[in-house]
């Protein structure tokens, strides 16, 4: 797999791991960003992604005015020119088995070119990934950070 590339997601993961807050496989068509790798696991961190700008902009602009920073949800334009809303509240752990293929545009691996953005994002993800850990400790769901699969969801 390569780092900043979009996916899509085998749907025997998402009957495999019957969670209400991951967003499916819209058919087969909805892209996943890889936005890293646990090196100590080997688990690839996915963030899904949504064409709804305009419900995402108006949470990300309340977070906004509100004066409270919004690390769940980062807005991009892709390389095919159109935006998406990176859903970083939502982000899972997966293995390689579960991926089904690259996410293509013209037969092309669609892929974020954008350092900065894909920096931006890893910031983000691993900012929430810190507060799922702690917000875990000393809990019996702590121990699934060590390999098992467990949903992150943080409310908007």
């Amino acid at each position: 797999m390569k780092k900043t590339g979009f996916y899509i997601i085998k749907d025997k993961f998402f009957e495999d791991m019957p969670d209400p807050y991951l967003k499916g496989n819209k058919a087969g068509n909805r892209p996943h960003y890889y936005c890293f790798e646990d090196s100590s696991t080997g688990i690839y961190w996915m963030i899904p992604l949504s064409s709804r700008i305009d419900k995402y902009r108006r949470i990300m602009e309340k977070k906004e005015r509100a004066r409270k920073p919004c690390d769940i949800l980062h807005i991009a334009k892709l390389d095919d020119s159109r935006e998406s809303a990176f859903l970083i509240q939502d982000m899972f752990p997966i293995t390689e088995e579960y991926i089904e293929r690259e996410y293509t545009i013209a037969g092309n691996h669609l892929m974020l070119t954008s350092e900065h953005t894909a920096r931006e994002i890893e910031q983000k993800a691993k900012k929430v990934m810190g507060m799922l850990k702690y917000s875990l400790q000393g809990t019996s769901q702590g121990n699934g950070l060590t390999g098992s699969i467990l949903p992150v969801r943080f409310s908007m």
